[in-house]
């Protein structure tokens, strides 16, 4: 929790820095967040290049608007998610498609239990996962990619969102119960299809 706090102390004056023309404040800013902004996006998108080029404009968004920033609390992080979020929106809306990407690789797997076939395993379950979190209606998406890929927590999450932290817990039970619906209906589906006529 003190690292966190401390974390936040040091984005408030790399922020400050940021907002008076400080282009190496910000590039600090710029390279603490990326990845997470990043794998945010793409985690919406399931597009890696257009999740390259949404992150790259949150940032250019980021630095237009810092000088208006305030600080009420919310961590800048979840400030950036938000106008990842809205770009994000914004470009679906625009184009009416979803996209055809792949999904990111499996996890390497590690240990003396390591197989290919299991890596396999993994991969295809994470995928199927995955295409049905994209299946979820929008802000239970949104609520699972922040709370399980971006680590936010609920109060985090409800800034970002604009809801209170009792919503944000009850769209990610609905989404989790949605999700473990989808999945078995899934499963039963493909047992179904691939078990031998009797």
């Amino acid at each position: 929790m003190r690292r966190s706090n401390t974390k936040r102390t040091d984005d408030f004056g790399l922020i400050a820095r940021a907002a008076r023309g400080d282009r190496e404040a910000f590039g600090r800013l710029y390279e603490r967040y990326v990845l997470k902004v990043f794998r945010h996006i793409y985690f919406l998108t399931n597009d890696p290049q257009l999740a390259e080029d949404l992150a790259a404009q949150t940032f250019l968004n980021a630095l237009e608007a810092l000088p208006r920033y305030e600080v009420r609390g919310i961590p800048f992080l979840a400030w950036l998610l938000r106008i990842a979020y809205n770009l994000t929106i914004n470009h679906k809306k625009a184009q009416k498609n979803n996209g055809h990407a792949q999904l990111l690789d499996a996890v390497p797997a590690t240990g003396t239990d390591y197989s290919p076939e299991q890596s396999c395993e993994v991969k295809m379950d994470g995928e199927r996962v995955w295409a049905q979190v994209r299946r979820l209606r929008g802000d239970q998406r949104q609520v699972i990619v922040m709370r399980f890929i971006d680590g936010l927590s609920y109060s985090d999450i409800a800034q970002v969102l604009g809801k209170s932290a009792g919503a944000v817990r009850v769209i990610q039970f609905r989404a989790l119960a949605s999700l473990r619906h989808m999945l078995a209906d899934s499963l039963a589906r493909t047992q179904s299809t691939s078990s031998p006529a009797g």
